[in-house]
């Protein structure tokens, strides 16, 4: 039987409420894996949860909730281990399982800002 189960992210990210930025893409609308238009419906932003093994999980928005970076500098910072932490206050983590015993993870939010932490420099 199928179970789902909703929970913020300090739940998935070992008490944490904030995660490693390590990709920013926009989502464009797609049907039977054919992308329907090139206009951009939301952007996505992947993060590695240093409370979880650095698991990734992909947080959807149904817009840009950083837009003043660009995946570029995302990418260029993980390059350098000089990564960029967010937060994300009111992510909504979905846990569900399969009747195949497979778990998964999906997210949403409306808002995200990049956290130093005290300490950073």
């Amino acid at each position: 039987m199928p179970y789902k189960l909703e929970v913020d992210l300090p739940a998935v990210n070992g008490g944490l409420d904030y995660a490693l930025l390590v990709g920013k893409t926009d989502v464009f609308p797609y049907e039977n894996g054919k992308r329907l238009s090139d206009v951009r419906t939301g952007v996505k932003l992947t993060l590695a949860l240093q409370g979880a093994g650095l698991s990734t999980l992909a947080v959807k928005f149904d817009h840009d909730p950083l837009p003043r970076i660009a995946n570029e500098q995302v990418e260029a910072a993980c390059a350098e281990c000089k990564f960029l932490l967010v937060q994300i206050p009111d992510c909504i983590v979905n846990l569900y399982s399969s009747s195949g015993g497979g778990i998964g993870m999906t997210a949403t939010a409306q808002t995200a800002q990049i956290v130093t932490l005290n300490g950073s420099k």
